[in-house]
């Protein structure tokens, strides 16, 4: 069993490592499906007290983690900043509205016994991520806004996959959130943080 500030570590480095997908199609049109992948399994998998495992692996974290460690020690990444607080605003807002939450988790369940058929990432699966993110999220206020390239914001697959992104960042931040996390913990335990980022990468 992983102690609790090892699950906070790794549910924030899911949370990055959805992120840096949304800005990767965001800019350049594409994402990295070895990266994305795991991401969308945790939103669609179950939690059982083992966020390694709901991710597939602790070695599927690696580019989270390595992010993680580098945006808390050095964070230049004003975007990814800006996402990562929206994030747990979105979470926050959405946790304490008891009837939407019930209704993303049943759609979010939906399209779980959807990828059993097809794949995680298969253009139904993501499609009904993202239609549940519009239907159910997007009218949180105030709203994650993306920066990037019109022409791939406006290409419906792009669209889909980054707001499917988007529930797995928040399905993140929800499980950080359950795990001890909060903004004090961000702000006055950053080194542990880092500590446990940078150890988590050297045990994988």
């Amino acid at each position: 069993m992983e102690s609790p500030n090892s699950e906070r570590v790794l549910a924030l480095a899911g949370m990055v490592q959805a992120l840096a997908q949304v800005r990767q199609i965001a800019m350049h049109g594409r994402c990295d499906r070895h990266r994305t992948e795991p991401c969308i399994r945790a939103l669609l998998g179950i939690y059982e007290g083992d966020m390694a495992a709901l991710y597939g692996g602790r070695d599927l974290l690696i580019p989270g983690l390595h992010l993680l460690a580098d945006h808390l020690t050095h964070p230049s990444e004003v975007q990814l900043t800006r996402y990562l607080v929206s994030v747990l605003h979105l979470e926050r807002k959405l946790t304490s509205n008891r009837a939407r939450l019930r209704e993303v988790i049943e759609g979010v369940r939906r399209a779980a016994e959807q990828a059993t058929y097809f794949s995680a990432l298969h253009d139904n699966v993501i499609r009904n991520l993202g239609a549940i993110y519009t239907e159910k999220v997007s009218s949180i206020r105030p709203p994650v806004i993306i920066s990037g390239e019109r022409a791939y914001l406006d290409d419906p697959r792009n669209a889909a996959l980054i707001r499917a992104l988007l529930l797995s960042a928040i399905r993140a931040a929800s499980l950080w959130r359950q795990a001890g996390g909060n903004r004090l913990r961000l702000i006055f335990f950053r080194n542990r943080l880092i500590a446990e980022a940078h150890r988590q990468q050297a045990t994988s």
